[in-house]
């Protein structure tokens, strides 16, 4: 099972990406895809399957720490029921290569499946705080990448493009870079870096760098932080329509910190028959339609 990992700090467009490469890489290959959600709700899960993908979940923490196992059974699942051609793993913003590498080498997954592309995106806007918000975990990202994107150059200034792309050729001198709005990213980029398979040495040192974790480690603890989440389900709340600038004000109350330090907020709100897509990441707002409600 021929493997691509998508790294990406929340928010920085993993699944915006996926939405967009998956279905051209699928014109190559039978191809599945594996999520992995940090909180219960699979928001991305939904969002991909909107594309007719054959989309895996893996829900309530990161795929490369606490739910481990959870990966390593649905890897196993995969390969028996599809033994797709091609697997995307998405895994979630808080992913260490390192310890997800040890995942990778483990029997039985090692006898099927073989990483052979590693994309990693930075989103340009946000780049300096989840720098400094976050651990050893985010340079890995880099490092293990074949290709670094740095997206939502439509939103960032020249400056802040400059010093992503800097600090990139700093950590991986020989990934491909490019510069994208909305992960734009032309699938021959993607399709040589398979073919050239160069990653695999970083790969395989990831886990052998000097930041190894213990198997009760999470990329969050290299931060000296606790991370927590809080999942609201259709039923729970009142079904009454949210008028479009009382949510607006919320979710910037929410990412202004007036509810205590949120990192990422992400669902869906209903309108009528149709949905709104809700994502708070690092104090910016975003409300986008998303279609029929899931």
């Amino acid at each position: 099972m021929n493997t691509t990992v998508v790294y990406g700090f929340l928010g920085a467009g993993k699944t915006t990406l996926l939405r967009r490469l998956v279905p051209r890489l699928a014109a190559h290959e039978q191809t599945a895809v594996l999520v992995n959600e940090f909180g219960k709700e699979g928001v991305d899960q939904i969002v991909m399957q909107t594309d007719d993908l054959t989309v895996v979940k893996v829900a309530g923490g990161c795929i490369c720490c606490e739910v481990r196992g959870d990966l390593m059974v649905a890897l196993d699942q995969l390969q028996r029921s599809l033994a797709p051609e091609r697997l995307v793993i998405e895994p979630t913003g808080l992913a260490a290569p390192d310890t997800l590498a040890q995942v990778f080498r483990s029997p039985p997954i090692a006898d099927f499946l073989r990483v052979d592309s590693i994309i990693s995106i930075l989103d340009a806007t946000r780049f300096e705080a989840a720098r400094q918000m976050f651990g050893e975990f985010f340079p890995q990202q880099t490092r293990v990448a074949d290709i670094v994107i740095v997206n939502k150059a439509d939103l960032a200034t020249a400056e802040q493009i400059a010093e992503a792309k800097r600090w990139t050729r700093d950590l991986n001198p020989t990934a491909a870079l490019v510069a994208t709005s909305y992960c734009d990213l032309d699938p021959d980029l993607v399709m040589a870096a398979i073919a050239s398979n160069q990653h695999a040495h970083a790969l395989d040192s990831a886990g052998e760098n000097g930041h190894a974790r213990g198997e009760d480690e999470t990329a969050a603890g290299d931060a000296a932080i606790e991370l927590s989440t809080v999942g609201l389900e259709r039923g729970t709340i009142a079904t009454v329509e949210v008028p479009p600038a009382w949510l607006e004000a919320w979710l910037r109350d929410v990412a202004e910190g007036t509810y205590g330090v949120v990192v990422r907020a992400k669902g869906f709100v209903p309108r009528g028959d149709v949905t709104e897509l809700v994502d708070v990441v690092l104090g910016g707002v975003e409300i986008r339609p998303f279609g029929p409600a899931p």
